[in-house]
C-alpha cells in the first residue's frame, strides 16, 4: 500500500543555503514528503491538496510563503527571515507517462515524457534518464545539485549552445496558488496531457500562453510549482576537451559566432568527423594575468555506445577542504597584493587541461561540494558583443581591482519565460565567479556600471548575487516585465493574495 503524502513542521529551524552566503531563523518550516509506493493519482492529488491547506493558513496569518528547492542559489531568492518556509526537496517522485495519459494532440514522442515533482534533483533525474530509460537531459546547470523547479525557477541558464536555458525543456507546469488555484499550465500550441489526467491530480487544465510563459521563471511569486513534465532526448555521450588558446581576434571571432572555424585547435583534440560546431563552448579568462592564454572547453556529441559503463563518482573539486575559499577571501580583503598570486593558482587548480573525456551529460556535470564563502554572479549579454562586454569586464577588473574573480563566458539560446536572463538571441553568460569578499562584490558593481554606461544590454541571474534595480530591470526586460506583473495580477488579485507570495528582496524593485 504504501504511507500517505505528509507535511512535516520542523520548527524553530536554523537555515542558511547551500554556498552558506545567508542565513535565517525560521519559525515556521514545513517539510513536503510524498507517499511511498508505486505513484498514484490519488497520492499525487493529497499531496497538492496539502500544500493548498498551507497556502490558505498563511494568508489567513497575513504570513508569506517561500517554496525552496536545494537552496543553491547565492542571492536570497528563496528563504527570508520571517517567512514559512516550504521545503519540497523530499518530494522527488517521477513517473513516465504513457500513450493513455496524453492529449490527442500531443505530437512528440511520449518515451520522451518525464513527470517530476518538484524537488527532485537534477542528478536524480539524470541517474533515472541515463541508467533506467538510456534517455537524457538536453542542458541542465554546471552542477546537479539544483532541484529541477529550482533551477527552473531562477531561470539556472544551461551550458549547451543549441539550446535555451533549463526551463526550455518544461512543457507543463502544476502550479498551487490562493483560493484553491491548481492549475495544470501548458501551451496551447503544444498539448501535453489528457484532461482526465490533470483532472485526476485535482489540476484544472488550462492552456495559457501567458500563465505558462510568467510561471516559467516566476521566483515563487506566482505560488507553489508542485511539478512538472520535462521533454528528454535519446541518451549520447559527450567528449570533451580543455585546452590553452590566446586571447586573441580569433577565439573572439569563435564567441561572437558560436563558431569554433577559427580556432587554433590542438591536433590531439578528437573532432568526430560529422561534428559542425560544439554541443558545449566556454572560454575562462583571467584577468590576473592579461597575458596568459585563456582556458577554452569544448566538448562534442557522440552517439550512444551501447557497451558503455555508466559511472556516477560524486567528487567535489575542494573535496574536504571546501572552506578555503571562504579563508583565502577573507584574507585578501586584508592582503590585496596577495590577490593576483592567489587567484591565479586557484585558476590553474580548478581548470587543469585534459583531452577527450568522455561521459554522459550525468556523469560530466556532476555533484559538487558546497563552497562557502564563494560569490556566484553572472550576467547575460547579446552573443555578438560578448567580446565587446568581456574586454570591457577586463579592462574595468584592471582599473578597480585586484578582486578574487575570474570570467567565464558561456553561451545559451534565447530562452522562454518572462523573467528568464537569458533572454538575447543567442546569449552569451558571463561568469564573475570567485571568492565572497568586499573587493569581489565592488570590482563587479563596476562593471555593472560600465555596461550601463557603454549601453551594452545585460540581464543578472536571479539565483545568484545582483544588484537589481528598478531601471535596470525596466531595460533589460521591458514589455517582458509588464506581462508578468498582468499574470500576478490576475492569478493574486489583492495585497494580500500577493503578500502570501511576496518576496522582498526582489519586490521593490520589481515593482509588484
Amino acid at each position: 500500500m504504501g504511507t500517505e503524502p505528509e507535511l512535516r513542521p520542523v520548527p524553530n529551524t536554523a537555515w542558511t543555503n547551500w554556498h552558506r552566503t545567508y542565513a535565517v531563523d525560521a519559525e515556521h518550516y514545513y517539510q513536503l514528503r510524498p507517499a511511498s509506493g508505486s505513484l498514484r493519482p490519488a497520492t499525487f492529488k493529497r499531496s497538492a491538496e496539502l500544500v493548498l491547506d498551507l497556502i490558505e493558513q498563511a494568508r489567513a496569518a497575513g504570513a508569506t510563503i517561500r517554496p525552496m528547492g536545494a537552496n543553491w542559489s547565492f542571492s536570497q531568492v528563496s528563504a527570508q527571515q520571517d517567512a514559512w518556509l516550504l521545503d519540497t526537496t523530499p518530494a522527488n517522485r517521477k513517473a513516465q507517462l504513457g500513450p493513455g495519459a496524453l492529449d490527442p494532440g500531443y505530437v512528440g514522442d511520449p518515451a520522451s515524457l518525464l513527470l517530476t515533482q518538484c524537488g527532485t534533483s537534477i542528478h536524480e533525474i539524470n541517474q533515472y534518464l541515463e541508467r533506467k530509460r538510456r534517455r537524457s537531459l538536453s542542458t541542465s546547470g554546471a552542477s546537479n545539485g539544483q532541484t529541477i523547479v529550482g533551477a527552473m525557477s531562477t531561470g539556472t541558464h544551461g551550458s549547451a549552445i543549441d539550446h535555451g536555458a533549463i526551463q526550455s525543456q518544461v512543457v507543463a507546469i502544476q502550479l498551487l496558488s490562493v483560493d484553491g488555484q491548481n492549475l495544470w499550465l501548458e501551451r496551447p500550441s503544444r498539448p501535453i496531457v489528457a484532461q482526465s489526467l490533470a483532472e485526476s491530480f485535482g489540476a484544472v487544465l488550462t492552456r495559457d500562453d501567458a500563465k505558462f510563459e510568467a510561471a516559467l521563471v516566476s521566483l515563487g511569486m506566482l505560488g507553489v510549482i508542485h511539478s512538472v513534465v520535462i521533454e528528454t532526448r535519446p541518451i549520447f555521450l559527450l567528449s570533451a576537451s580543455q585546452f590553452e588558446h590566446p586571447y586573441d581576434d580569433r577565439l573572439k571571432r569563435a564567441m561572437r559566432t558560436l563558431d569554433p572555424a577559427s580556432l587554433d585547435i590542438p591536433g590531439d583534440v578528437t573532432i568526430p568527423p560529422n561534428a559542425t560546431q560544439p554541443y558545449f563552448f566556454q572560454v575562462v579568462v583571467n584577468p590576473h594575468a592579461p597575458g596568459d592564454p585563456a582556458r577554452v572547453k569544448i566538448m562534442y556529441e557522440l552517439e550512444w555506445d551501447p557497451t558503455y559503463t555508466i559511472d556516477y563518482r560524486l567528487q567535489g573539486r575542494w573535496g574536504p577542504a571546501y572552506d578555503l575559499p571562504g579563508f583565502v577571501g577573507k584574507l585578501l580583503d586584508v592582503l590585496d597584493p596577495l590577490t593576483p598570486l592567489v587567484t591565479t593558482e586557484i585558476f590553474k587548480l580548478q581548470l587543469k587541461l585534459y583531452r577527450d573525456k568522455i561521459g554522459t551529460w550525468g556523469e560530466i556535470f556532476n555533484f559538487t561540494t558546497p563552497r562557502a564563502k564563494t560569490a556566484g554572479i553572472s550576467v547575460a549579454v547579446p552573443a555578438a558583443r560578448c567580446d565587446e562586454a568581456l574586454d570591457l569586464a577586463l579592462a574595468t577588473h584592471a582599473r578597480f581591482g585586484p578582486a578574487p574573480i575570474a570570467f567565464a563566458c558561456r553561451f545559451v539560446q534565447k530562452s522562454p519565460g518572462y523573467l528568464a536572463f537569458t533572454r538575447y538571441d543567442p546569449s552569451c553568460v558571463i561568469d564573475m565567479d570567485g571568492l565572497n569578499s568586499v573587493n569581489t562584490h565592488a570590482v563587479v558593481e563596476h562593471v555593472r556600471r560600465a555596461f550601463d554606461d557603454a549601453d551594452i544590454p545585460y540581464t543578472q541571474h536571479w539565483g545568484k548575487f545582483h544588484d537589481l534595480t528598478g531601471g535596470r530591470l525596466a531595460k533589460s526586460y521591458g514589455s517582458d516585465l509588464d506581462r508578468f506583473r498582468a499574470v500576478r495580477n490576475d492569478l493574486l488579485p489583492s495585497a494580500a493574495d500577493k503578500r502570501t507570495f511576496s518576496l522582498a528582496a526582489q519586490e521593490t524593485v520589481i515593482g509588484l
